[in-house]
């Protein structure tokens, strides 16, 4: 999610600069061609790696150090054909195929163990239509780099802030950030898909709505590979202004009552706005950002409620549109951390009755936890994308992510064990909605709780693209 402080060592809101590079790195090469088939073949195309290669552990690895899976094979793709090669080396050898594009699964669902792991980092080249106002991408651009190459011609599409993120994984599992009010979510942008089906065959939604459909906000690691998105784009605003307030050593009972303020006040939250309630064990920081070239009265009003019972109030900062995005552009360096969707909200009440134990669970934990909720609501709500999109949740207005840091390995089973309790509270309570790219894999009846009614349709979907469950992870969609 969105780690609103600027601190280059923390993970940040959702979501490294874009490479402008030929889409054929340097380092792919053919080489001969061998008999055993269950030896890879590289080629112009796609260069295989396996576990003894001085290259594998760069591209083995993911953002969650927490993650060990071992690939046998990496298939580093230059380009579709690559992946269409990759694709066709897996069926021959029965692999299971995982795709990494950002690589920044909570999970390590762009990862697998013994199985063939896709990298399409490589393919990253954007190109934006003057005409159209349409940015085209690959899969393996990431979402820092999108907004400075978009920022030339004064647009953006509506996503979070995480510079790291590639924005097909952000697209395919829905999309959400400072803009999701005004604009939508990411997904509701994409015009456009291409992809390689588990079958190797090449696919465009311009010839399958549903495949459209289903990859806005329903898309990651079902149905194939993601070679190509296209995205209507939207100005961008000339000023991006933040607020920030801490209320700090609180008791679960005065976090729970500022948790109140705080569902409360956002309920008149201007569309060009967007806030966050994040409490780090005792200590709360709300967050507020405005695209608004000056604040609306109601803001205002939000603001002067804000200020009662804070410790500190940061002196409001106004910038250019991308200077102001990067403020909060996170970490893109691999960590270790567990972090998980703690559900979708339609208010306070919510989560009233079960706050206060679980601010007490963060008190008393190990290590760093923190618990994030974020405003929903405005454009997402739209009723008219209930049916072009098969993101399932329009209709809450916040949305809560539990994130824990550390710094060794050994601390992962306290970790887990700490998110396992929470999560407990959670479920207990009745929240049962939660945000796919948040996944939790420990999360029980996660079909429901990611997919909602869509999931029978998305089941005949992966019965066509992927018959054989080829491209698969712990909680893909299941034949």
């Amino acid at each position: 999610m969105q780690d609103i402080t600027p601190n280059p060592n923390r993970r940040c809101f959702l979501l490294d600069s874009l490479a402008m590079a030929a889409s054929i790195p340097a380092f792919y090469y053919p080489i001969a061609a061998f008999a055993d088939a269950s030896i890879p073949v590289s080629s112009g195309n796609v260069r295989f790696l396996q576990r003894h290669d001085a290259d594998y552990a760069k591209h083995r690895q993911i953002f969650n150090k927490r993650i060990t899976n071992m690939p046998k094979f990496i298939a580093v793709c230059a380009n579709e054909k690559g992946v269409q090669e990759a694709v066709a080396f897996a069926q021959t050898n029965k692999l299971p195929i995982a795709v990494k594009s950002g690589g920044h699964s909570f999970e390590g669902f762009s990862t697998n163990d013994g199985g063939l792991m896709l990298d399409l980092s490589g393919m990253n080249k954007p190109t934006y239509n003057k005409t159209s106002k349409r940015l085209t991408i690959q899969p393996g651009a990431k979402l820092g780099g999108v907004y400075e190459y978009l920022n030339q011609y004064g647009r953006l599409i509506p996503a979070g802030s995480c510079a790291g993120v590639g924005v097909a994984g952000l697209t395919l599992g829905g999309g959400y950030g400072f803009f999701a009010r005004q604009r939508g979510l990411t997904c509701d942008s994409l015009q456009r898909v291409r992809m390689v089906d588990g079958q190797g065959k090449v696919h465009d939604s311009k010839d399958n709505a549903e495949l459209l459909w289903a990859c806005k906000g329903d898309g990651n690691g079902n149905f194939g590979i993601i070679t190509e998105l296209e995205f209507k784009t939207h100005p961008a605003p000339a000023s991006f202004s933040s607020y920030r307030y801490k209320y700090k050593n609180l008791t679960p009972s005065s976090a729970t009552q500022l948790a109140e303020r705080w569902f409360e006040l956002t309920k008149t939250l201007p569309n060009s706005a967007y806030s966050a309630w994040v409490l780090n064990g005792t200590h709360l920081t709300i967050l507020l950002t405005d695209t608004s070239a000056a604040p609306s009265a109601a803001l205002k009003t939000i603001l002067a409620k804000l200020k009662p019972g804070a410790t500190e109030i940061m002196t409001p900062r106004k910038d250019a549109f991308l200077r102001g995005i990067q403020r909060y552009r996170g970490g893109t360096e691999p960590m270790y951390f567990k972090n998980v969707s703690a559900g979708y909200y339609s208010g306070f009440s919510d989560l009233k009755a079960m706050l206060p134990e679980i601010c007490k669970k963060m008190a008393a934990a190990k290590v760093n936890t923190i618990l994030q909720i974020n405003t929903l609501g405005g454009a997402i709500n739209d009723p008219m994308l209930e049916t072009s999109a098969a993101y399932p949740h329009r209709r809450f207005g916040y949305l809560g992510e539990l994130q824990t840091y550390y710094d060794k390995a050994s601390q992962t089973n306290t970790v887990e064990q700490t998110v396992r309790e929470i999560q407990g509270v959670l479920t207990t309570g009745g929240i049962k909605a939660h945000y796919r790219n948040y996944p939790d894999a420990e999360l029980s009846d996660w079909e429901t709780a990611y997919y909602g009614k869509n999931y029978p349709r998305l089941q005949a979907l992966k019965r066509q693209f992927d018959p054989h469950n080829l491209i698969r992870h712990p909680q893909s969609v299941k034949l």
